[in-house]
């Protein structure tokens, strides 16, 4: 019954389900059959397009010549361009007719309609020439014929699986469309600039053509895949878009019609659409890479589908040949399965025992007892190599073979050197399995192993923080009853025993470890800020010397993360380096910067040292800290009387040239261009003569002031001497030529605030500003030539007269040293004259002076150079 059961079960999960993969696979195969069938289609409708695509290209030039035919040009270009029409409608209905019938089922009528269409286009033809027909008209009639061609391409059925040619086809169609109204525009801009005027019907038609034509131009260029659009790009350059777009827009919008004749447009708007037309060839062909992909993929498909189908069917077959040893191999299956089963639950009792026992002792008992319960596995003990009493080292069941044991203890007293189950456990810290007891020497049972029915053993090493303790050694009356799943469960078991273990050994440290902090706790309340976190860094205690510090209570702080006292002054950097320092040396000192409960920042000196146990483990941290504000308060007040000048409270010229250094490395870095203002006020010492010098003062924290309101608040001024200002701006703008307009009107601004400043205190002002300006763009420059320029080009200021603007220029400098190298050279000949007309001691003089002058000469040659 048992037997038989199995072998409908087996019927069921196996062969029931390989007979429906079977089927299923059948009925793939088919589907892959007509699917390549499908694929085929994409070929001829590839084709059907290049030929319809032609001809529709040929019609839209046509439409253009027929509404400019005014034009003798375009009249002798139209009787070609007709023919060349007439050909290309020739060669589609060629392929129309030589076509797969199955092929052109969808496309009879269309191909009817075509035909009467054309027909008639003959007639249209004539009357273009003979009467003045209306333009409108004229492009309704080509663009019938296109739209015919066009819905011919859109109606040929798609291959429902091939989604990726499906997309490019209906993207391709979309690109036709645009180029057809392409061409209508082409051919109404073209009759507006031919007759010059532009009237109320053609501005409405061209706005309908320019909607329709962004309409279909996003759905391909939204649609298509890169590929697809990088060949468009790459033949549609932006300049030649933007020469077509300014020339429509001029004229749709601005009625602008004298900027192009109509030839030009004709030329240009031609070009455009040939090109469109090289797109579509380019996009046809790889087009037709996808379609030629698309078979591969279907043929490969196919073949797949019929190895699986017969694959399936092998497998079916074979599933009845090995029904049979399933059936025999079942009940040895369930014996087996039925024996962990008895283990598990053994071993789940077990468990039990595990957590309601807090000595070794009681664990040791329990689950030698409970092992006992098994019929298979007839003794078990475990020697304990932590117990130093021998008479204490083994825990077992009471009976005989226990007495055997204990009688046999004192072949353990060097059991490092003795070779069986327990010895080999503990050198290897693994399992050590005896399938059979025939293996001699296997156990100290082995001489036994008849009386007490042992046939098998297996030792276990049960550990403690990954060091070996005692072994677990079981007997069973089974032959290889150890077999590999019983030994995972038991692997378990002895798994949550070594956690046991360990958490007794945590729970005694942990008693310890309270004394030892409750001894401390003395200390702890002292008068110097103290806490002490846990080893996941929450706070257990804190002294109330740190809550008076930081302005919290105890409740407030205590279980809470140290985290809640950070400031943005503390980074995840910093705190890297904090956490690493603490693992390597075990402490870590240095300035932190916390936020107290008021959201105030306050300075603190800490030190945090981490406690470990006796293994070594971190169990909690100390933190100590002394308030330093006041020490930090002194530091910030020398550290700007170093670097701010005292009247007017703005940075001095060491802090400058720091900021200066700054800008250049911000300006090389990001490729910008930075600048430098020199403000000198102009009759200052006439002010500080007739008004004393309190009114001086008074003008310079004025002028400081004045040109704070104009600068914006990331740039710097400096006072850098008595009346001289400096204002920095790290970026002011991109280029040299926006840079100069940028800070040429900022320097406008302060110059016009500093005229403003009528009074001082009552006395008239005849203070003005004189600005020098530089502008710096890389390092090749130091920050003092960077000062020294834009001080040569306030002096020139001065000499222009006051009150003025100047930037530096090379050209002053040089100019200089020209005047310079006149003087002397002036004087060299003066020298040379003197000295050979009247040969004097002071000619001499004057002679040997001439090579200073020409020593001096190079000195300044080399300054100016500098700049």
């Amino acid at each position: 019954m048992f037997k038989n059961t199995l072998f409908l079960k087996i019927i069921l999960i196996f062969t029931l389900p390989a007979l429906g993969i079977l089927y299923f696979s059948s009925i793939l195969v088919n589907e892959k059959i007509n699917f390549l069938k499908e694929v085929e289609k994409t070929e001829h409708n590839l084709e059907y397009m290049k030929v319809t695509q032609r001809l529709i290209h040929s019609l839209q030039k046509e439409r253009g010549l027929s509404i400019s035919l005014g034009k003798d040009t375009f009249v002798e270009e139209l009787k070609e361009q007709r023919k060349f029409s007439d050909k290309a409608f020739a060669n589609y209905l060629a392929f129309v007719n030589e076509s797969d019938s199955r092929f052109m089922s969808d496309l009879s009528l269309y191909i009817k309609n075509l035909q009467e269409s054309f027909d008639n286009l003959e007639k249209l033809r004539k009357k273009i020439e003979t009467s003045n027909l209306d333009i409108l008209t004229i492009i309704d009639k080509y663009t019938k014929i296109d739209e015919l061609l066009l819905g011919s391409i859109y109606s040929i059925k798609s291959v429902p699986s091939a989604l990726d040619f499906n997309n490019e086809y209906l993207n391709m169609y979309h690109f036709l469309v645009y180029k057809e109204y392409c061409g209508i525009e082409r051919a109404l801009i073209t009759y507006v600039l031919h007759k010059g005027r532009m009237d109320n019907r053609i501005d409405k038609k061209l706005s309908e053509v320019r909607v329709t034509k962004d309409i279909n131009f996003n759905y391909f260029d939204k649609n298509s895949s890169v590929k697809m659009l990088n060949i468009y790009n790459n033949e549609m350059t932006s300049s030649f878009l933007e020469q077509i777009n300014d020339i429509r827009f001029n004229i749709e919008e601005h009625l602008i019609l004298g900027t192009v004749s109509a030839q030009e447009w004709w030329d240009l708007s031609t070009k455009r659409i040939d090109k469109l037309d090289i797109i579509f060839e380019s996009m046809i062909v790889e087009l037709n890479n996808i379609s030629k992909d698309t078979q591969k993929k279907a043929m490969s498909e196919q073949g797949i589908s019929f190895f699986f189908a017969i694959l399936c069917f092998v497998t079916l077959i074979s599933l009845f040949f090995v029904l049979r040893n399933i059936v025999f191999k079942e009940q040895k299956f369930y014996n087996t399965i039925e024996k962990q089963r008895k283990v598990y639950e053994l071993l789940n009792e077990a468990n039990k025992y595990l957590l309601k026992n807090d000595t070794k002792e009681e664990l040791y008992s329990q689950i030698n007892g409970i092992i006992s319960k098994n019929p298979n596995m007839v003794f078990s003990f475990i020697y304990d190599f932590e117990n130093s009493a021998l008479s204490n080292k083994v825990f077992a069941q009471d009976g005989k073979m226990k007495e055997i044991l204990f009688s046999k203890l004192d072949e353990f007293k060097d059991i490092d050197n003795s070779d069986n189950l327990l010895t080999r456990a503990k050198k290897t810290k693994s399992n050590i399995l005896v399938k059979s007891f025939e293996i001699k020497n296997a156990s100290i049972f082995y001489k036994y192993a008849k009386e007490f029915n042992i046939k098998s053993a297996i030792a276990f090493p049960i550990k403690k923080f990954d060091e070996v303790v005692s072994v677990l050694v079981i007997y069973s009356n089974k032959v290889s009853f150890f077999d590999y799943e019983v030994e995972i469960l038991f692997n378990k078991m002895i798994n949550d025993l070594t956690h046991i273990l360990e958490k007794i050994d945590y729970e005694k440290n942990r008693l310890k470890q309270e004394d030892e902090l409750r001894i401390s706790s003395y200390a702890f309340e002292s008068s110097e800020p103290m806490i002490i976190t846990n080893d996941e860094g929450n706070i257990i205690k804190v002294n109330q010397a740190f809550c008076s510090t930081m302005g919290y209570t105890k409740d407030e702080i205590i279980g809470r993360n140290p985290r809640i006292f950070k400031s943005v002054h503390q980074d995840k950097e910093f705190a890297d380096a904090l956490w690493n320092e603490l693992k390597v040396k075990g402490f870590w000192s240095g300035e932190v910067y916390n936020k107290k409960a008021n959201e105030k920042i306050i300075p603190l000196r800490s030190t945090i040292t981490a406690i470990k146990d006796k293994s070594g483990k971190i169990t909690h941290f100390l933190g100590q800290y002394i308030d330093i504000g006041e020490q930090k308060d002194k530091e910030k007040v020398l550290e700007y009387q170093a670097t701010h000048d005292n009247l007017t409270g703005l940075p001095n010229r060491l802090l400058l040239l720091d900021r200066i250094e700054r800008a250049i490395t911000k300006v090389v870095r990001h490729k910008i261009v930075g600048g430098l203002i020199f403000i000198d006020l102009d009759n200052f010492k006439e002010v500080n003569d007739t008004l004393g010098h309190d009114i001086g003062d008074s003008l310079l924290i004025m002028v400081a002031k004045k040109i704070k309101e104009v600068i914006r608040e990331e740039d710097t001024i400096a006072r850098i001497g008595g009346d001289e200002f400096i204002v920095l701006l790290d970026n002011v703008g991109n280029n040299k030529s926006d840079a100069k307009i940028n800070i040429n009107n900022l320097a406008e601004k302060i110059k016009d605030t500093l005229n403003a400043i009528t009074h001082i205190e009552g006395n008239i002002n005849v203070s003005t500003p004189s600005i020098g300006i530089t502008l710096f763009s890389d390092s090749s420059v130091s920050v003092k030539d960077i000062i020294k320029q834009a001080d040569t080009a306030m002096y020139v200021a001065k000499k222009q007269g006051k009150n003025s603007i100047e930037f530096f220029s090379r050209f002053f400098s040089f100019s200089t040293f020209l005047i310079i190298l006149l003087f002397f050279f002036l004087l060299h000949l003066f020298s040379y004259f003197h000295y050979f007309c009247f040969n004097n001691s002071s000619s001499s003089i004057l002679f040997l002076l001439i090579p200073l002058h020409v020593i001096y000469s190079a000195k300044i040659l080399t300054g100016v150079l500098m700049l």
